[in-house]
């Protein structure tokens, strides 16, 4: 049987293991399958990590402010830092077609902390990772799977908590606001590192799933907070709970198991995204009630309603369908979200509204009918975001579905 559903991994599971035991079990996680002769490995990460990269100045200039409380990297040009630029460099020679994008170091220096005995290793576990799990689309030109993923947790969002997201579409935020930093470290940007040690112990066995129902648990704990507070208070607590508030790992995972979900559900989405029929699906969750077993769901494809007003602008041009609705005068403008109103520092990651613009832009933009459940089902199809078709999963479907099957998770 494969390590993914051993003993060790299930004490990895239920109860994660000390570094020693964590950093040999990520490995083979991560390796195991893989033809890697050690010393070809080691050979070829110190010819790359000796080769100069356009990206050295990007990697020194983040290495700085990569979990500067972790012990590894607290002194300035120590021997975490120094390990974590050769590492990072060494991918971005590697991984030409995507060099180096913030995020990466998050995600190296994670695995750089459990298995800092061998850069090497941390390098191939490193590719490991971002192949096997399908995350090096997270990094490419264009984020492919970023948007997949954002997409997907907005309509998770929607049918395990619905009183969230109608809190967020109302203050015009969807998940592009505040999970891309979750996914593109996996946690390691945001939370503790013992907590986001736990949640990967969990994730190179089931996969992606473990990600979403994180995030859902994160959200329902603000859930009452989301509900009462006005857009600018909205903004910052998305942006800031999860650092600022303490966490149990173990009662994260409870909660987060809570969330019913599964592959088959992550599937069933990406296919609609991929097939185009974004602006056209909902998930539903049929939850019992308590003690009356799993909760039932559904893709529902619903069919586009094209408003008499959208109906209108048809003989337009598709910018200004896109950007304006009406017939006379100045016009009001179609898109909802907050996402324009906002500018981000990225040295200092923080974001600040634009309150005034906003505040006119939503005066303005009062809906002459009831909001239906997703305001872009109202626009002609050119005008809605266009959908990037990608091939491949987010997880290792047979042998995650096996070891969780062994571990009586399903």
């Amino acid at each position: 049987d494969s390590l993914a559903a051993s003993p060790m991994a299930e004490e990895l599971w239920e109860r994660g293991l000390d570094n020693a035991r964590r950093a040999a079990v990520w490995r083979s996680l991560l390796l195991d399958g893989l033809v890697v002769e050690p010393w070809t490995s080691h050979r070829e990460y110190e010819m790359l990590s000796q080769t100069p990269s356009p990206y050295d100045d990007m990697i020194r200039r983040d290495i700085g402010r990569t979990l500067p409380r972790e012990e590894l990297f607290r002194e300035k040009c120590g021997r975490g830092q120094k390990a974590l630029f050769r590492i990072l460099r060494a991918l971005a020679v590697r991984l030409w077609d995507i060099g180096y994008v913030q995020g990466l170091n998050f995600i190296v220096a994670t695995l750089f902390n459990v298995c800092a005995d061998d850069e090497a290793v941390v390098f191939q576990c490193a590719q490991a990772l971002l192949f096997r799990h399908a995350l090096a689309d997270f990094y490419r030109p264009g984020f492919p799977r970023l948007g997949v993923a954002v997409w997907q947790f907005d309509r998770i969002l929607e049918g395990f908590l619905p009183e969230v997201f109608s809190a967020l579409q109302r203050h015009g935020v969807t998940a592009e606001y505040y999970a891309m930093q979750w996914f593109l470290t996996l946690f390691a940007s945001d939370l503790p590192q013992p907590i986001v040690r736990r949640v990967w112990d969990r994730f190179f066995i089931s996969g992606w799933q473990i990600i979403v129902q994180v995030g859902l648990a994160l959200l329902q704990g603000v859930q009452e907070s989301l509900r009462m507070a006005d857009t600018c208070e909205a903004l910052t607590l998305l942006k800031r709970f999860v650092r600022s508030q303490r966490f149990d790992a173990e009662k994260l995972l409870r909660e987060a198991a809570a969330f019913s979900v599964s592959h088959h559900m992550l599937s069933d989405l990406e296919a609609a995204f991929s097939s185009g029929e974004g602006a056209q699906v909902k998930l539903v969750v049929d939850t019992p009630a308590e003690g009356g077993g799993q909760p039932r769901w559904t893709v529902h494809r619903i069919a586009a309603q094209v408003s008499p007003a959208a109906a209108s602008l048809r003989g337009s041009t598709p910018d200004s369908r896109c950007q304006r609705r009406g017939g006379s005068g100045r016009g009001v403008l179609v898109a909802t979200t907050v996402l324009p109103f906002i500018i981000h520092n990225l040295d200092t990651g923080e974001s600040n509204l634009l309150h005034e613009e906003w505040g006119e832009y939503v005066s303005e933009s009062q809906p002459a009918e009831p909001r239906r459940w997703w305001s872009s089902r109202s626009l002609p199809e050119e005008c809605l975001p266009k959908r990037h078709h990608s091939t491949g999963t987010f997880w290792l479907q047979g042998q995650q579905r096996h070891a969780l099957r062994a571990l009586g998770k399903v």
